[in-house]
């Protein structure tokens, strides 16, 4: 996510998976569109091995759940989650039928014709929300009538149509924070090159297509590891403002690509980018670490700014950065990097993640030196690489990286 564009939060994994830390969990959902109608109807199969106990799944208000059923579960649907009372222990499968009506997270598109979902998964489908709650999804998406593209997580499994509507299926087959499973439908035309796709409303984009490769080169490069050798997707949706993240994907306003290609602003389509590497490969274990995610994609966007026009250009991001810091600590919105007084994601929006996050990376690559630095990025990506991480991992990479205690550099992380 990127944070001048968009506050709200925010490829497919490679290799080895996430290990989850709660029950692992396989979600099957079915979205039914009718545009027309601007109606958005929902079944969905949860299905997890579990011992007896209660679980707790979390939903938006405006996803009203009309029927559910459990051979081995008794289920009450409240208005901001769903309750399951696990009877045995063993495999268990829940299914749900609802009717949606986007609020936070899902959105109609200006024009009507279209809607879009970012990062609050829970607006249109039944699900664990936190970070260490991992899942894998099978996403059908069934645009009723023969207006508009659907663009999904992971893969695009297979299309069809028939008498419903047009069907697409996307599959994220390896356990995944349910976070990044957003999805746009509208009326965009594909553009390839190797294993970038890029949706607009009029196709024909190979410019942007060419710096984000560019970008890609040095993301890997940097990292030490492919995040995105199984393909990467850019959504322009006509929707101001927007710019998110998810599995495989990253969702953009249309007005930024008439920026990248024509203004060469490739600031926020590297922020984004950079976070297939940092914030789904490598993923964070609490909202704790946010900055983890948003400070690394920050910093690293300005780091290919730096490669592409010079250090003069990087200085310059850099001081607006700390006016912006300067702006907020003066309203006393101030807060560690590492802050543990939340819960809840809704909590952990704000400009410090990104702002802080960034400086802090700028000054810890002062500190440390240049090689030393960029080995310490390229080990704490490829070591943690499918995994959940906090930010004694990133101490810890970037202390053995450099040969040096960095207990007091960290301070700042942790507020001490």
């Amino acid at each position: 996510m990127n944070l001048k564009l968009c506050y709200t939060f925010a490829v497919l994994l490679v290799g080895s998976c996430f290990a989850a830390a709660g029950p692992a969990t396989r979600y099957d959902v079915t979205l039914t569109v009718d545009l027309k109608k601007h109606l958005i109807q929902g079944r969905e199969e949860i299905a997890l091995s579990h011992d007896p106990g209660v679980l707790e799944w979390q939903k938006q208000p405006g996803l009203r759940v009309e029927r559910f059923t459990s051979s081995s579960a008794d289920i009450t649907p409240m208005e901001t989650a769903v309750r399951a009372e696990i009877r045995s222990a063993g495999a268990h499968r829940m299914r749900f039928e609802y009717t949606v009506t986007p609020t936070r997270g899902l959105r109609w598109l200006p024009n009507g014709n279209g809607f879009y979902a970012a990062f609050y998964c829970e607006a249109w489908m039944v699900c664990f929300t936190a970070p260490e709650q991992l899942g894998s999804l099978r996403l059908e998406i069934v645009i009723v009538g023969s207006v508009g593209t659907a663009v999904g997580p992971g893969k695009l499994a297979r299309t069809w149509r028939d008498r419903h509507g047009r069907h697409f299926v996307f599959e994220v087959p390896d356990p995944t924070q349910t976070y990044l499973f957003s999805f746009c439908v509208a009326n965009m035309l594909p553009t390839s090159q190797g294993n970038l796709t890029l949706y607009s409303a009029d196709g024909g984009h190979n410019r942007a297509l060419e710096k984000t490769a560019d970008a890609a080169v040095f993301m890997r490069e940097k990292a030490g590891v492919d995040a995105i050798a199984s393909g990467y997707v850019q959504a322009f949706a006509p929707q101001p403002g927007l710019a998110q993240e998810a599995s495989g994907m990253a969702l953009l306003s249309e007005p930024y690509l008439s920026r990248l290609e024509a203004e060469d602003d490739v600031v926020l389509m590297a922020h984004e980018l950079a976070h297939q590497w940092w914030g789904v490969m490598v993923g964070i274990r609490s909202w704790s670490d946010f900055w983890l995610n948003e400070g690394m994609a920050q910093f690293m966007s300005i780091a290919y700014l730096e490669r592409e026009r010079g250090h003069m250009a990087y200085a310059d991001r850099m001081q607006k950065l700390r006016i912006e810091m300067d702006e907020i600590r003066a309203k006393g919105l101030d807060r560690p990097l590492h802050f543990e007084r939340w819960t809840d994601v809704r909590d952990a929006l704000g400009t410090v993640p990104y702002v802080k996050g960034a400086l802090f990376l700028d000054r810890l690559r002062e500190e440390v030196g240049e090689s030393a630095f960029w080995r310490g990025i390229a080990l704490y990506t490829s070591r943690n690489a499918h995994q959940l991480v906090d930010s004694r991992d990133f101490q810890r990479a970037l202390e053995e990286s450099s040969g040096r205690d960095l207990s007091i550099a960290f301070q700042e992380v942790n507020g001490n």
